[in-house]
């Protein structure tokens, strides 16, 4: 993880050079036109430090749907969720950090979750019962298996809130907790 407070998301590393990075922000912010005054809202957010950030989220009577402000709702009208991108949110790390940060977070306790994957191509909802540390590999394995799908002529994709779960991370990376809800989407290779 990185970050702090509400602004604590997934740790994630970024080959695009930082004017890139910043020119992809501008293009996001500049992207929301509905909801202007939000969304200009939720850019100070992002760009303010956490502490700052918690008491401008109260202070416009707004609330992390998931603890972080990947998501932003109304407190008062919960029915608009606002998803703002990672890189919009928190600076990603040096790739020479990565596997540090890695390690740092194996100190994250082992607890066993049931998560809900949802076949789309089904309408099918699948429960499977393992660890926030499983990795996202091993959950499309069980997937294929309990599905009688054969991975090599197979893709798996999972979603989660709008971002897809890579194959090598685990699953606390992305706070997927007990009960949480990923899409799968199945594609012949």
């Amino acid at each position: 993880m990185i970050g702090e407070g509400i602004k604590k998301i997934p740790a994630y590393k970024c080959k695009i050079p930082y004017d890139k990075l910043n020119d992809l922000r501008e293009q996001f912010w500049k992207s929301k036109v509905k909801f202007k005054a939000i969304w200009k809202a939720i850019r100070e957010f992002c760009q303010s430090d956490a502490e700052t950030a918690a008491i401008l989220l109260e202070t416009a009577e707004m609330a992390c749907l998931h603890g972080d402000l990947r998501e932003v709702i109304f407190v008062g009208n919960p029915n608009y969720v606002f998803r703002v991108p990672n890189f919009c949110v928190c600076d990603p790390i040096f790739e020479r950090d990565y596997d540090q940060i890695k390690e740092i977070n194996k100190d994250i306790e082992e607890v066993n979750i049931k998560i809900v994957l949802y076949y789309l191509e089904q309408n099918k909802d699948i429960e499977i019962e393992t660890t926030n540390k499983t990795s996202v590999k091993k959950i499309k394995e069980a997937f294929a298996e309990k599905m009688n799908i054969d991975l090599n002529t197979h893709k798996i994709r999972l979603l989660f809130r709008g971002q897809e779960l890579l194959d090598e991370n685990l699953l606390y990376y992305n706070n997927v907790e007990d009960m949480s809800k990923i899409q799968v989407m199945v594609n012949e290779i």
